[in-house]
């Protein structure tokens, strides 16, 4: 969806984005969405009315022009089991930038890992759990350290397609039909 821009603030790396458009996004807290600023870039919506969506981008310099396209990649809190109590606990859905994974069982139709979270998050872990996965493809882990540089979900027809970059160590990237995802406290 096209929408004009008025103005842009930044925080860090919360932009709020002050819009014109005949209607409002149709959008949902909490969902990843890929922005066309410039270069695409994607987004967590972290608030939302009529004239303005703020975002969680972690690119902390982007060009903004007059317009700009936003669509939606992924709805955690529609598409992964147990976002809600995540997000209630932290008040938003993790993105895993620079999460640790420190746990994980790859198995043939299942995927499992056990992310810490960076800071302010570090004493707490989320468990993810992929079901029905397919076309499981993993780089060898780092027996030292696996961090995440990005972390992105999206469907692909009636799949999810996960892929995750690594900063160091574990990458991979694979189809499943569920996610579930469980807060651990560290």
């Amino acid at each position: 969806m096209q929408i004009g821009i008025k103005q842009v603030e930044q925080q860090g790396k919360s932009y709020t984005i002050h819009y014109t458009l005949e209607q409002p996004l149709p959008f949902d807290l909490h969902d990843i969405v890929m922005v066309q600023a410039g270069d695409y870039v994607v987004g967590s919506v972290r608030a939302l009315d009529a004239q303005q969506i703020t975002l969680h981008i972690n690119e902390e310099q982007l060009q903004w022009g007059e317009q700009t396209i936003i669509q939606l990649a992924f709805s955690p809190t529609v598409s992964i089991e147990g976002s809600g109590a995540i997000i209630e606990k932290l008040g938003y859905f993790p993105d895993f930038e620079q999460a640790i994974i420190t746990n994980y069982d790859i198995g043939k139709d299942q995927v499992e890992l056990t992310i810490e979270l960076p800071e302010p998050n570090e004493k707490q872990s989320v468990k993810l759990t992929f079901l029905e996965a397919f076309d499981v493809e993993f780089s060898p882990p780092d027996a030292r350290l696996n961090v995440i540089a990005e972390m992105d979900f999206r469907y692909e027809v009636t799949d999810l397609v996960v892929d995750i970059e690594a900063a160091q160590g574990l990458s991979g990237s694979f189809f499943c039909g569920k996610i579930k995802a469980e807060l651990v406290e560290g």
